[in-house]
């Protein structure tokens, strides 16, 4: 062989080798992205607050930050999805500030001078709060039912609490957390003592291997007795101003006692039975914990006060909103973009639970079940369900309150197709016209939304004992 033939082999080994390389020979990735939407991609994501003390919320494509002060004086920017601060003007709107005793409060947004500042002031403020922000920024970019929590008054609670979620965790002041409550009412959740024939317990319809929720379309009570609705899961409620699919109980505490005495759960008919029988085992720890004697109270305040450790943050999307640009997938980007934008998710779903704590009328089921109406006597409530968090919705299927989904392709197929057909349909829902490949990217976005638990230990089933004691 001579040289002529050697270098030519030698320069077409290379050139065959650089169009490997190129992926020439390589089947297209599916999560291929434009060199313009990689660059977006690299910018756009939460960051922590621009602002010393701010919170930061998603409203679609947007992102909210609050300082709420003492003295009653309310600062707020909006700054787009590559957290640049917008020049506000043109924005109108106010801050509701809610009491916990139902009382409301709504105060205007005014701009600051020149500045990208908006300002709110209401009277000084104390003790605990929530405060709401609707607007909107021109004539095109509606910010609605944006929540945020604040104490002005209690110390952070002793808690990790997970990337993602508000560091402020609500809790009501004549409960606060120790270390004695939370493993009481850790073992009271799993204890199948607080159903009337033993066979039942909290954890029967909310999984730790379900995300805190259960794979029945709808739960099952003692003896076999069939309830109404689809568990949800208690992951993160501690966040929330109302439980249940209607919102009927507005603290875990009243949320604890209600299956104890509804005929198709737990089954109990007497509290005084009720407190008896848990008096038998738990009585002395009950003493222990709360200074006080086994009561209905006393028994609500310790399962409260471990389900107010079941919190859920740090998925893969927090990872990535906090700058790791390899936590999720480029499939996942995209449905990200999809979620907040064409797709419209967003604007029920709200981080940083994923819930604008709202009530809305999807058109499901065959209308027996009132729902928000039940509570409220209002009729535009009727079929009206509460926006659950989608955090570790992957994990909780099936899904709607009557559990009538089976999987979080048919949830986004029957949102595409502009959901059921009702009266009451909530004007937010239109047919949404995503492709296939729209679809996947949706699937693989909820899929980052999988969390991880603040403190595994708190999820560690003890033995259901039937209120006897091991031999």
């Amino acid at each position: 062989m001579n040289l002529r033939t050697i270098l030519f082999t030698i320069i077409w080994l290379m050139v065959m080798l650089l169009a490997f390389q190129s992926g020439a020979w390589k089947a297209k990735q599916k999560q291929y992205v434009s060199e313009e939407e990689a660059k977006q991609i690299a910018n756009y994501h939460m960051h922590d607050p621009l602002h010393a003390g701010g919170k930061v919320s998603m409203a679609g494509q947007f992102h909210l930050e609050l300082i709420s002060q003492k003295d009653g004086t309310h600062r707020l920017w909006v700054s787009n999805a590559f957290r640049q601060e917008m020049d506000p003007a043109g924005f109108e709107g106010k801050l509701t500030i809610e009491y916990p005793d139902g009382k409301k409060e709504g105060v205007p947004f005014k701009r600051l001078g020149r500045s990208k500042e908006l300002v709110a002031k209401s009277e000084p403020l104390k003790g605990q709060v929530w405060l709401t922000i609707d607007g909107m920024l021109g004539s095109s970019i509606p910010f609605k039912k944006v929540k945020f929590f604040w104490d002005y008054e209690a110390e952070m609670v002793d808690l990790n609490i997970p990337l993602g979620l508000d560091s402020m965790l609500p809790m009501p002041i004549d409960n606060p957390l120790t270390v004695e409550k939370i493993e009481l009412g850790r073992e009271l959740f799993f204890d199948q003592l607080l159903s009337a024939d033993g066979t039942v317990s909290c954890a029967t319809c909310h999984r730790p291997d379900h995300g805190f929720a259960e794979p029945l379309a709808i739960s099952k009570g003692i003896e076999g007795r069939t309830g109404q609705r689809n568990s949800l899961t208690i992951l993160n409620a501690a966040y929330y101003q109302s439980l249940f699919w209607d919102g009927r109980s507005a603290s875990l505490e009243r949320q604890a006692v209600r299956p104890i005495f509804n005929h198709a759960e737990m089954g109990f008919k007497e509290e005084a039975e009720f407190v008896k029988r848990i008096d038998s085992k738990y009585g002395t720890r009950i003493k222990k914990a709360f200074g006080k004697p086994t009561a209905l109270r006393t028994i609500a305040k310790a399962i409260a006060c471990y389900e107010r450790t079941l919190l859920s943050g740090d998925s893969d999307f927090d990872r990535f909103e906090s700058g790791e640009r390899e936590a999720i997938s480029l499939s996942a980007q995209r449905g990200r973009s999809l979620f907040f934008g064409k797709a419209r998710c967003g604007s029920c779903h709200i981080p940083p639970l994923f819930s604008d704590h709202e009530f809305h009328n999807l058109g499901i089921g065959n209308g027996s079940d009132p729902g928000r109406f039940a509570v409220t006597n209002n009729p535009k409530d009727k079929g009206s369900f509460r926006t659950p968090s989608l955090r570790n919705v992957t994990l909780t299927a099936p899904y709607m309150h009557d559990g009538s989904i089976a999987s979080l392709r048919e949830v986004i197929e029957f949102y595409n197709a502009g959901a059921g057909g009702n009266p009451l349909l909530d004007s937010v829902i239109h047919p949404l016209d995503l492709s296939d490949d729209d679809i996947e990217d949706l699937l693989a976005f909820l899929y980052s939304l999988e969390g991880r638990l603040a403190d595994s230990k708190n999820i560690i089933p003890v033995e259901a004992t039937n209120g006897k004691e091991k031999e």
